[in-house]
């Protein structure tokens, strides 16, 4: 620093004085000293105790006692640097280069405060200062300390941090305690000589512990050029956090917020390429092992960080990933997620992460498989793209889209369901598990909010779903006709598998409400049509389900069933103040809309010969027939497999 080496020049007038004068009366240059260095930084140096040269071997050393260099006016300690003794050696043959070399320098209950204001004025960079960047003349070969204390007061960060250090052994012994960005600070450990401060070339070795708000860290390493970082290569034992979303405070890159972690592993810099490679790690209850890596600075024009990763995970639970699939807390009321997004920190880095799992956990849900995404961010527009995941025997893929430069956020969403099975759809329903038939759709949506909950709330779009053939078990559908005899007749004889000709479930979405625009489950025994809506907004149900079976069985209370109440306490029972009418049932007429948002995908699946789309066909040609007055033909009964 600038600051030291008038100190260090003026013992450079010292050394001159001794090699001169070759006596130990050098106490009267105590002033010409002072004044020379106080006149030519404009701060005020005090040497109040004994000048003593020390002759060595190799080098002539000087001791001078009490000494004392002035603050910047504007700095809040009284000095930027006090020591109750100050020892060095100088290397005499540089000098007739006008290099100084000090092949050691020893600081003696050393105090020294370093200060930079709300503007960026350094306290260590003196009025007739030279270019910051230009070669210093003065070279430490060694400086040790007993008993410092370094004070760092950084107002442009908010950071206040006092530093006690110890020459041990070969290195210097470490404890701290302060804030830094506003965050509690504390750390201990052994480091390298602080002469590493200067030396941008020769890895500093370090060794401590590590803690800023909620962040702790235990590691072990080395750093080259402390001022600025140049190098890096440190190995923690742990770096954990209640959250990676603090980490946006200490580092400046935005992370998700997370509940709890911890990771071991390595960190490296190169420059401005910043790498962590995680050797193993637990965010809640999700592994992870991979590698991120930061390059920092200016990137494709932008000044801001960009981000890459590749990471793994063998158990992933979505919830310990932050609001882009739920809160970190179960909500009192409500299912969807309702947690905030911060979209403004967006803006902090660029990033391209991939992300693979081999199972998913979701509580109280259906479990998830091979999941995998990548994630990117750029000028504060989130995207997964390709998302792909498993459920129940089938993927779903596609893609999502999260604008953050809007103000609300407006999000995308666009996915195929695919070959979803039906017994596996309902794991815990014993007489669902030799159901057979595959179920595909789609959904696409758009909405603005802050939150998933928001966004939902406010949607567009469409979501379809159906299956063209498949079995199912009789007793259920019997069950769900409520035709009493028939229940009791299958309990007797033991329950079998009967034909599903078609089942659809669409919906067109507006504002956040779900209008059914078909709700049909038809097999070879009755055939289920409905209607209603489900609203987003305030995550309610308006469900009626009407059985129709094709027998025309007397016993068959035709009740309709109605879902209603909230997702998170459905209530789903007949109605039985409104009984159906006891005529042979068929599809009701007109409930299928030829214009369904999933036709197009029937149609590239079995086309022609797809029972769904006959189904379209008939209940189409059973309206407009209705509609002229003929008579409607019945629907088949049986499926045609």
């Amino acid at each position: 620093m600038r600051a030291l080496r008038w100190i260090v020049g003026a013992f450079l007038i010292l050394f001159v004085a001794v090699a001169l004068f070759f006596t130990f009366g050098l106490n009267t240059l105590r002033g010409p000293i002072s004044k020379a260095v106080t006149k030519a930084t404009g701060r005020e140096l005090l040497i109040e105790g004994d000048l003593k040269p020390v002759w060595t071997w190799l080098h002539p050393r000087i001791r001078a006692e009490r000494v004392s260099f002035a603050n910047a006016d504007w700095g809040k300690a009284d000095y930027l640097l006090k020591a109750e003794a100050i020892e060095a050696t100088i290397s005499v043959l540089p000098l007739l280069v006008g290099r100084v070399v000090l092949p050691e320098v020893h600081l003696t209950r050393a105090e020294m405060s370093l200060e930079q204001d709300a503007n960026g004025k350094k306290n260590w960079i003196l009025k007739d200062d030279p270019d910051e960047k230009q070669q210093s003349r003065i070279f430490v070969k060694s400086l040790t300390v007993d008993d410092g204390l370094l004070a760092w007061e950084d107002a442009t960060r908010d950071t206040s941090v006092k530093w006690k250090l110890s020459s041990e052994g070969s290195g210097v012994a470490f404890t701290a305690e302060g804030k830094y960005k506003g965050l509690p600070l504390k750390t201990a450990g052994y480091a390298g000589h602080v002469l590493g401060l200067r030396d941008k070339s020769t890895p500093f070795p370090v060794k401590g512990d590590l803690s800023i708000g909620a962040t702790s860290a235990k590691l072990e390493g080395t750093i080259t050029g402390l001022i600025g970082l140049k190098g890096m290569d440190l190995k923690f034992q742990h770096l954990s956090g209640k959250s990676m979303e603090e980490l946006y405070r200490i580092i400046g890159i935005a992370f998700p917020d997370t509940r709890p972690y911890k990771l071991s592993g390595r960190l490296a810099r190169d420059g401005k390429l910043w790498r962590f490679d995680i050797v193993s790690g637990k965010v809640g209850e999700s592994d992870l092992a991979g590698t991120l890596q930061v390059e920092t600075g200016e990137y494709k024009g932008e000044k801001r960080p960009f981000m890459q990763g590749d990471l793994t995970s063998k158990v992933l639970n979505l919830g310990d990933l932050g609001v882009l699939v739920g809160t970190k807390q179960r909500r009192k009321s409500g299912v969807l997620p309702d947690a905030p997004f911060n979209s403004k920190r967006w803006q902090s880095v660029d990033t391209d992460v991939r992300i693979r799992a081999g199972t998913i956990r979701r509580p109280e849900q259906l479990p998830l498989e091979n999941f995998s995404t990548r994630i990117q961010m750029r000028d504060g527009v989130l995207t997964l793209n390709p998302l792909d995941f498993g459920i129940a025997g089938g993927k779903l893929t596609g893609t999502i889209r999260l604008d953050g430069t809007r103000e609300p956020i407006r999000g995308d969403v666009r996915m195929r369901v695919q070959k979803l099975q039906l017994a596996k759809l309902f794991p815990t329903i014993k007489q669902a598990q030799g159901s057979v038939g595959d179920l595909n759709g789609l959904i696409e949506l758009a909405g603005t909010g802050d939150s998933v909950g928001k966004l939902l709330g406010s949607a567009n779009g469409k979501i379809g779903v159906f299956m063209d053939g498949g079995q199912v078990s009789e007793y259920l559908m019997e069950l769900v006709a409520l035709d009493l005899w028939k229940i009791a007749r299958v309990k007797l004889r033991g329950d079998k598998q009967i034909d599903i000709r078609c089942a659809i479930a669409d919906f067109g979405i507006k504002d956040g409400v779900m209008q059914a625009n078909a709700l049909v489950f038809d097999t070879s025994v009755v055939n289920i049509d409905g209607g209603g809506s489900i609203n987003l907004k305030n995550e309610e149900m308006d469900l009626k389900l009407k059985p129709r079976p094709k027998d025309g069985s007397i016993a068959s209370l035709r009740s309709p069933l109605l879902v209603r109440g909230t997702f998170s306490e459905p209530n789903v029972g007949p109605d039985m103040g409104k009984l159906t009418a006891k005529a042979a049932g068929s599809i009701a007429l007109g409930i299928l809309n030829p214009l369904l948002a999933i036709l197009p995908l029937m149609q590239e699946g079995s086309g022609k010969d797809s029972n769904c789309v006959e189904l379209i066909a008939q209940a189409t040609s059973s309206s407009r027939s209705s509609a002229s007055g003929a008579t409607a033909p019945r629907p088949p009964s049986q499926s045609k497999r």
